[in-house]
């Protein structure tokens, strides 16, 4: 009985350590996009004053034009870019993070179909000699 206690306890216990080490992978993960998402707001923020500075270097309606022109276009290449480059490191960080879980699942199941087998084979037994007592 001691046994199978210490057995439940310690597999318990590693339940709970991957439950730690996914949610610390995950807290680095969301440190990572916080940090970067600040360093995409510090380059806008550096962009648009290098932006004023263009606008007042302009002469005509026409440089005003190609310069909206060309901010435009690049503000959609950088906007795709950058979606990317988000959606990667969310999907880099949730495929981190769910990782010693799913272990953990797969050890549930091995788990779970071994006391399964266990108690089949408990049954067995018992049907057999019950069978055999009559």
């Amino acid at each position: 009985m001691e046994k199978v206690y210490a057995d439940f306890v310690a597999f318990n216990q590693d339940n709970f350590d991957a439950f730690v080490k996914s949610s610390t992978t995950f807290a680095k993960g969301v440190e990572q996009f916080t940090k970067h998402i600040a360093e995409l707001a510090q380059k806008s923020v550096e962009d648009a004053v290098e932006l004023s500075k263009k606008f007042a270097t302009v002469k005509n309606v026409n440089d005003v034009v190609a310069l909206q022109t060309k901010l435009i276009e690049e503000g959609f290449e950088s906007a795709i870019e950058e979606s990317k480059k988000v959606a990667d490191l969310s999907a880099s960080v949730i495929k981190e993070a769910s990782a010693p879980l799913a272990e953990r699942v797969k050890a549930n199941i091995v788990a779970i179909n071994a006391a399964a087998a266990n108690v089949q084979s408990t049954v067995a037994k018992a049907t057999t000699g019950s069978k055999k007592a009559a």
